[in-house]
């Protein structure tokens, strides 16, 4: 005999038990178009992968807020779709970010500044044409000290995107949870 808690409506597990069932809702069922990588062939993880496991591992038991499970699907769907792109792009530059190298984590920016005696053309101050030839060239270069460098680096890795992204969801879930009282399933 097990004990188990009866909520007025089904857990996030309870509708997504695999991570298939949640792909095939989101790639064949859902109203919105399908704006994050869900390719998982060939042992790739996708990132519709990571987001179900995600989601399982911090709502997998918490229970809906909406009675309709269509609708709570459709409000999923629709979370994903209006910031999983941004997840997903943030998810990219923080991997470039944490793939460069010291050098180019300390290199610096350059600037150069041209300048013409009596053009033969006078360029508009609306465009980015260049003249046709320089008299005289100004070169800043920029490097960063390692203190400067590393706490930029530093700036933008401590952010979490993911957090911020699954905090997206929590209005889906019921924030106080009603249950019934404990019922008890006998294997008779």
């Amino acid at each position: 005999m097990t004990m188990r808690p009866m909520y007025n409506t089904k857990t996030f597990a309870d509708i997504f038990d695999e991570y298939s069932d949640f792909k095939t809702e989101y790639t064949t069922t859902q109203k919105f178009p399908m704006l994050i990588d869900a390719d998982d062939t060939g042992g790739k993880v996708s990132n519709l992968q990571i987001l179900y496991y995600l989601l399982y591992s911090k709502f997998g038991n918490s229970p809906i807020a909406n009675f309709d499970e269509n609708q709570f699907k459709t409000k999923l769907g629709a979370v994903i779709w209006q910031y999983g792109p941004t997840w997903e792009k943030k998810l990219k530059i923080q991997a470039d970010v944490r793939a460069l190298s010291n050098a180019e984590i300390l290199k610096g920016s350059t600037a150069i500044y041209n300048h013409a005696f009596n053009p033969s053309t006078e360029p508009s101050t609306q465009t980015l044409t260049e003249l046709e030839y320089i008299n005289d060239q100004n070169v800043t270069k920029y490097e960063k000290s390692k203190m400067d460098a590393f706490g930029q680096l530093y700036g933008l890795l401590v952010q979490d995107v993911t957090d911020a992204f699954l905090s997206k969801f929590k209005p889906l879930f019921q924030q106080a949870i009603n249950y019934h009282p404990y019922l008890y399933e006998s294997e008779d």
